[in-house]
């Protein structure tokens, strides 16, 4: 299943690569530099695929993964304030009704 989503991210790095360097190609008007250095990017970006896509795939897992794990404090916290408040709150209902 990794090597799935490795792969699909791979893809999608490749595609986004060479549409960028398409559009900055084409808005480059006569600046052959600018165009030179756009399909060497481009390439570069496509040569290194395996490598960022590897990263790419590594950084949003854990992105993911601190999210979740961030939720799950929240909920401890907010379940532990709840519980800690509860006989305070008996014991306001049971004096004030």
């Amino acid at each position: 299943m990794e090597a799935h989503i490795v792969m699909i991210v791979r893809f999608a790095v490749c595609l986004l690569a060479l549409i960028f360097a398409a559009a900055l190609m084409i808005k480059a008007d006569d600046n052959a530099l600018l165009r030179r250095t756009a399909a060497a990017g481009g390439a570069a970006i496509v040569l290194f695929n395996e490598r960022i896509g590897n990263a790419a795939y590594l950084i949003l897992g854990g992105i993911l993964e601190s999210a979740i794990a961030l939720m799950g404090v929240g909920f401890v916290l907010i379940l532990a304030a709840v519980i800690m408040l509860l006989p305070l709150i008996f014991v306001a209902r049971w004096i004030f009704h």
